[in-house]
């Protein structure tokens, strides 16, 4: 039995997942007030921030884009379990992918047609709806490792511990294992400038 490759998890076709992933941090920041709206350890440090310092703008600014996030992978999660009712697990894998790109299609979209002289907030707190979206949905390689497909750090870290293993340990999987987390990362930084080019 030959088993068909899901095109989603390839290197290639996550490497464009985490350029969009930098993409949408790199616009956020450069465009939408300094703010990484795939990222949410530094809205919950912010958050605090504004609870110590009583600083409402602070609060408002963070625990908004919170929210859109966690709506986003509420959301992926209700229409993977919910309204894709297929039993098959696969053929419900791939129609919850194909639903989820044509969801961020659509909604970085209307981020982009929103005008600058909108408050950030919420063109930002699409972003981080659409991210969430993104990482809930799209998280393996082609062997079933995990990677991040909107932000960096657990990229770094399975990069680093896949090149221990492979350099020092001598085992050639975690060598190319390595590689690849190198290219997403490498991914990731290409959107990222992709965007502040924009």
């Amino acid at each position: 039995m030959t088993v068909k490759k899901n095109v989603a998890e390839t290197i290639y076709f996550s490497v464009l997942m985490i350029f969009i992933g930098g993409m949408m941090d790199g616009y956020s920041y450069v465009v939408r007030g300094g703010v990484f709206a795939n990222g949410q350890t530094g809205n919950f440090i912010k958050l605090g921030l504004g609870v110590v310092n009583l600083d409402k703008t602070l609060f408002i600014k963070s625990i908004v884009p919170i929210i859109g996030f966690w709506l986003g992978l509420f959301a992926a999660e209700h229409l993977f379990h919910v309204i894709l009712k297929e039993p098959d697990h696969e053929i419900r894998d791939v129609r919850w992918k194909r639903y989820i790109l044509w969801a961020e299609i659509v909604l970085l979209l209307v981020v982009g047609l929103i005008p600058d002289s909108t408050i950030n907030l919420v063109p930002n707190s699409l972003i981080s709806f659409t991210a969430a979206l993104q990482y809930c949905c799209f998280r393996k390689l082609d062997d079933k490792a995990a990677y991040s497909s909107v932000f960096a750090s657990g990229n770094m870290r399975s990069c680093a511990e896949n090149y221990y293993m492979g350099l020092v340990l001598k085992r050639p999987d975690n060598l190319r294992r390595a590689k690849q987390y190198t290219m997403i990362l490498l991914g990731f930084l290409f959107g990222a400038v992709f965007a502040a080019i924009l």
